[in-house]
């Protein structure tokens, strides 16, 4: 059975893609379908207008499930060929048993004969499901690429063959947009610009941290991986990669890094404070170990000191670290602190500017009181105060107000142990210690001195007569006439009841009567206390002075000025008189054979 394809218009066939044209004979001869479908390398088959198959090739299996299913797409296109009478294209995608499969489906009208005009349709086809699914699998990488890059908190970009950005994630990062990243040199966002440079990379990085410029100024943390772009003559074309900000994991780190720095330094300055039996010893290596890490380079704390007699309040250094000695800065600080106690405004560390100098200061306490003051001082050339700096302060600063209340609670203690209640003066067993050591130094310094002991003259009518309570008003009276006879060195001591005793350091007999002398004729002020009293108080001194060469003790001294006061109560009271020398080196002696070890 003859059949011919009708004749078909030009644009028509040129419409028909190449690879089909290579395996269709010329449409405008007259050929057998059948012997076409039987040759053709893809699905073809021969149906009529009610989609019968006619004829069909091995390949075309796979479309006849459709075929035999009348599908829409199949009997549309057929009606179209059929009615127009060219032919025609339609992309299908067909569901068979083995499931849904992609064509590229063509038809062309055919007529058996002139006697049998109906027409019938030659189908061609090309499988084109794994073209369709590679395209899709592709439309849907870069889909996802694009959705993790849009969501991803890293930042991908790709930079051209001269160092600027060609490409950035949407969301930019550092502050940048996109817009405003895109076509920037990279370089630029370094900060250390002779570093190696990830983004006009020759070789593959893997997690390089690098340090950039943030948008706001301030340094930030990169944690960066990229490789090289080649064409393919292998020219490097620029760089795409992949940054992490680590910014705050390594401001963390570092914030982790200082508490732990911090907490060592004030584990060393504790222990300090712990294990040190000496106060001094204490303030210094605590001040030693603030300067040793906290680049400054004066430390100073002193004490607040409040006078018992009119409550003024006093400096009382108890640390002074510093490379150089100035004095007059030193009193400008303790100017700073008195006017800072009177108006009460230390309750916090405050940072100030005196004489060229940065300066923290704060206040220490305990128990909500004021203690002292703490001073770390730098250059004004040198970096300024950091948080971390003003927190270390803060802390030593309540260890120090804790630890300066200990001292003082022991040397209170100490005080109390070694002075007498009433008159504040030393009492018999520390004058006794004291004297003692200034006694060795004697013997090396080769310097003269001398013991006073000093009796209160008719202490007795003043009790008897006035009460106790004028009586220590007399005795307090004694103590600073004698206070204020003396110098810097002296030992005043009340040895008991109405009895005292001054050491009078490097002073000859001469001086020492004449001070004796002194004091015997301030009995006026005792007697503005005691008012007209019959008989009167009054002071009577025995002198005796202390000889380097020699070697007697304390006790031996006091005996023999003992000995001088007895003869000046014999003679009427009221007056001085100086021990005799020869007896006591005489006695002493006796007493240093009696004991073995004295000899000629």
């Amino acid at each position: 059975m003859k059949t011919t394809i009708t004749s078909v218009k030009q644009q028509n066939v040129e419409s028909i893609p190449k690879s089909v044209k290579d395996d269709t004979p010329n449409l405008e001869e007259q050929i057998d379908p059948v012997s076409t479908i039987d040759m053709f390398a893809g699905p073809a088959l021969l149906v009529d207008q009610e989609l019968n198959c006619l004829h069909h090739n091995f390949q075309a299996n796979s479309l006849l499930e459709s075929l035999n299913h009348q599908d829409p797409l199949l009997r549309s296109l057929v009606t179209r060929t059929v009615r127009n009478q060219c032919p025609d294209f339609q992309k299908a995608a067909l569901n068979d048993s083995k499931g849904l499969r992609h064509y590229d489906l063509y038809a062309f009208p055919t007529i058996e004969s002139e006697e049998n005009p109906d027409t019938n349709v030659l189908l061609i086809a090309r499988e084109t499901t794994v073209e369709h699914n590679l395209t899709n699998a592709l439309v849907e990488s870069r889909q996802m690429f694009k959705d993790l890059v849009s969501c991803s908190s890293d930042f991908a970009w790709e930079t051209d063959n001269k160092g600027h950005f060609k490409y950035v994630s949407p969301r930019g990062i550092l502050g940048y947009t996109a817009y405003e990243l895109n076509g920037k040199y990279a370089a630029d966002l370094i900060i250390d610009g002779e570093g190696k440079n990830p983004f006009d990379t020759l070789d593959h990085i893997q997690d390089m941290e690098l340090w950039v410029h943030h948008n706001n100024g301030e340094p930030a943390c990169l944690q960066v991986s990229a490789v090289p772009i080649l064409d393919s003559n292998a020219n490097w074309q620029g760089a795409r990669g992949v940054c992490h900000d680590i910014t705050v994991t390594r401001e963390r780190e570092a914030a982790l890094r200082r508490i732990r720095n911090r907490e060592q330094i004030l584990n060393r300055i504790v222990m300090t404070m712990r294990d040190s039996t000496d106060a001094q010893r204490m303030f210094d290596a605590t001040a030693d170990i603030i300067l040793e890490n906290s680049r400054s380079e004066l430390c100073y704390f002193a004490e607040k000191h409040t006078r018992n007699h009119d409550d003024k309040t006093e400096i009382n250094v108890r640390t002074l670290k510093s490379a150089r000695k100035d004095p007059e800065f030193i009193n400008q600080l303790n100017e700073y602190a008195l006017t800072a106690w009177q108006k009460d405004t230390m309750a916090e560390v405050k940072q100030i500017q005196l004489a060229s100098k940065k300066i923290l200061a704060v206040q220490t306490s305990f128990q909500n009181a004021a203690n002292g003051i703490f001073f770390l001082v730098r250059d004004e050339k040198q970096a300024d105060w950091t948080n971390d700096d003003v927190t270390l302060f803060n802390t030593v600063a309540d260890h120090l107000g804790i630890a300066l209340a200990q001292v003082q609670g022991r040397e209170e203690l100490e005080r109390l142990s070694n002075t007498d209640e009433l008159t504040g003066l030393m009492n018999r067993r520390s004058f006794y210690q004291q004297v003692t050591k200034r006694i060795l130094h004697q013997q090396r310094s080769r310097e003269n001195c001398s013991i006073l002991y000093i009796d209160l003259d008719n202490f007795k009518t003043v009790n008897d007569t006035l009460g106790h309570g004028i009586g220590d008003e007399v005795l307090k009276k004694v103590s600073l006439i004698m206070s204020a006879s003396s110098r810097v060195g002296d030992l005043c001591a009340r040895l008991g009841g109405d009895e005292f005793a001054i050491w009078l350091e490097n002073i000859d007999v001469t001086e020492t009567v004449k001070k004796a002398e002194e004091m015997i004729a301030q009995k006026t002020l005792l007697h503005q206390i005691t008012g007209k009293l019959d008989p009167n108080v009054s002071l009577s001194v025995g002198i005796c002075p202390s000889d380097p060469d020699a070697l007697h003790t304390v006790e031996q001294l006091l005996e023999a000025a003992d000995n001088a006061l007895y003869d000046v109560k014999k003679s009427g009271k009221g007056a001085a008189a100086l021990a005799d020398v020869k007896q006591l080196t005489k006695s002493q002696k006796t007493k240093l054979e009696a004991k073995g070890t004295f000899s000629e």
